[in-house]
């Protein structure tokens, strides 16, 4: 059992984040992961950040075909590259961007959320159920309110106060709330900006202080989301209208990457990064889930994203 002041100082760093470049000019900010890493003694709060580095790419080279929703921000990337760039968007410009350049340690982008756990462990566990004999985590109103009011929240801003991006992408009208009070921006002036690329609009919300623009834009996927190529590809190039060329200096020129076959077997149960413990661990280690998405599909090809990042 996990005191409120260890658990605290673990959440107040890089846990629960994808990371990339801190140093990027944009960061994309969600609510919450997709996974966790196992809760076990002793908690070391994360001080580096993760990052989609070569050795990470080639152990998930199998896993990234599924993962659907950075896809779809890679689309967004690619589309806000060729604007900096004042450069063609190629129709697989985003492919080989998130083979070979997406969250990578000196990319453009950093992908980080505001809680360190995955808001739903899986379909069938409760979150009492996973959490059971963490007291400072069960209800999860309890763990939300030790995020917010403990240093979770102070160590975002501090981190964005420090590094200074250029823009901050955060994912979902629905939790603007906690995006305002995460980065401090309370008494900031907010503007509407219409996204129409088509006959549909989409909503953004401003707010900039200095020279970082804070963007909450409609969720990755859903009805009311951006989930079309060109709906995608449009906000991408509303992104780079405020980006420079130096900031994809890193990827002046997009290499092809061919994207990874699905392999014949499933790997066995290990403890890695995304992958499923045994029952046994996972009866030991809480907190642990497997990452979702969908397989390479038609829809992951053509840009209808219909699922979160």
């Amino acid at each position: 059992m996990f005191t409120r002041q260890e658990l605290d100082r673990y959440f107040a760093s890089y846990v629960g984040m994808e990371g990339g470049n801190p140093g990027a000019a944009v960061w994309i900010c969600d609510r919450s992961p997709a996974w966790s890493e196992p809760i076990v003694a002793p908690l070391h709060p994360h001080l580096a950040p993760p990052a989609w580095d070569a050795v990470f790419r080639q152990q998930h080279r199998q896993d990234m075909a599924k993962w659907f929703g950075h896809q779809c921000v890679a689309r967004i990337m690619a589309a806000a590259r060729a604007e900096a760039l004042g450069v063609r968007l190629g129709d697989n410009d985003w492919e080989h961007y998130y083979w070979g350049h997406l969250y990578s340690p000196a990319g453009a982008e950093f992908r980080l959320s505001l809680f360190p756990l995955p808001a739903h462990v899986d379909g069938r566990t409760t979150w009492s159920k996973a959490f059971r004999g963490q007291p400072e985590l069960i209800p999860q109103k309890r763990y939300v309110a030790l995020c917010r009011e403990g240093e979770r929240f102070r160590f975002i801003a501090r981190t964005c106060e420090r590094w200074r991006p250029k823009v901050v992408i955060c994912l979902s009208h629905r939790h603007t709330d906690e995006y305002i009070e995460a980065f401090s921006l309370d008494g900031v002036a907010g503007e509407e900006h219409a996204l129409r690329p088509a006959d549909q609009a989409r909503r953004l919300h401003l707010f900039t202080r200095g020279d970082t623009t804070w963007i909450i834009c409609p969720a990755i996927g859903g009805s009311a989301g951006m989930t079309s190529q060109v709906q995608l590809d449009a906000f991408g190039k509303f992104i780079g209208a405020r980006l420079a060329a130096s900031d994809f200096r890193h990827c002046l020129e997009l290499e092809t990457h061919e994207p990874a076959t699905r392999p014949q077997r499933q790997p066995e149960p290990h403890r890695e990064r995304y992958a499923v413990p045994p029952v046994a661990v996972a009866e030991r280690e809480i907190g642990h889930r497997i990452r979702p998405g969908l397989a390479w599909s038609e829809a992951a090809m053509t840009g209808n994203c219909e699922t979160y990042a």
